[in-house]
């Protein structure tokens, strides 16, 4: 199970990287089929937890790996997963396709160092959240108020999305404007957020509403 390093995307050098593994252990193993003759020999499922860095820049890493162990026979990776960092907060299942289809796509961008096209998309991701909500307007700008006068965005978050908004239109229209790394990734991360505040825990609060009513049965 042990390795001195793999390939992984580091968010910091923006590209896949090799990280170093500088420190890993085994979590509790879970046995899937007990042997009957002799536990000692049944198979079982165990999680390997790995601490890294990027061999780069030195961004740390968490990492749990799932395996499949027959003693003395065979270790089968199942899957891997980064714990830290995180790609996104985003609740997924809350999204209406638009959205996550439009953020997604900014994602994408951003990890192939696409930064214009990054925070055109993140503008794209703010009109559908405002189809989705029913905002009308003769422009973004003018449905984006709506959305703030309806409360379901804050006047932080109205501020935030006029940025984003700001930023897509001179990265469409103005042929000498550029788009760094850092403006790119504040926009996607301002998109996010809005996202979340929106979405995820609207959804979550109403869920959170329902079982305290429930509670107080």
């Amino acid at each position: 199970m042990g390795e001195s390093g793999f390939d992984v995307f580091c968010p910091e050098c923006n590209m896949l990287v090799e990280a170093k593994v500088i420190a890993e252990g085994d979590g509790e193993s879970k046995i899937t089929d007990i042997n009957p003759f002799d536990i000692s020999d049944s198979p079982y499922n165990i999680d390997h937890f790995l601490v890294c860095v990027c061999r780069r820049c030195g961004q740390p890493f968490f990492i749990r790996q799932s395996w499949y162990v027959v003693p003395a026979e065979i270790e089968s990776p199942t899957g891997e997963i980064v714990l830290y960092p995180t790609e996104s907060k985003l609740t997924q299942e809350a999204l209406p396709k638009s959205v996550k289809s439009a953020y997604d796509d900014a994602s994408k961008c951003f990890k192939a160092s696409m930064f214009e096209p990054c925070v055109l998309m993140c503008r794209k991701c703010l009109e559908a959240i405002c189809k989705n909500l029913g905002a009308e307007g003769r422009d973004l700008n003018k449905r984006l108020v709506r959305l703030s006068e309806a409360g379901q965005i804050d006047s932080r978050l109205l501020n935030w999305a006029h940025e984003i908004r700001l930023i897509g239109n001179e990265a469409a229209h103005e042929v000498d404007g550029k788009v760094t790394k850092r403006d790119a990734r504040d926009v996607l991360d301002f998109t996010e957020a809005i996202i979340i505040y929106v979405f995820s825990l609207t959804k979550r609060f109403e869920s959170f509403k329902v079982r305290r009513a429930k509670y107080s049965k």
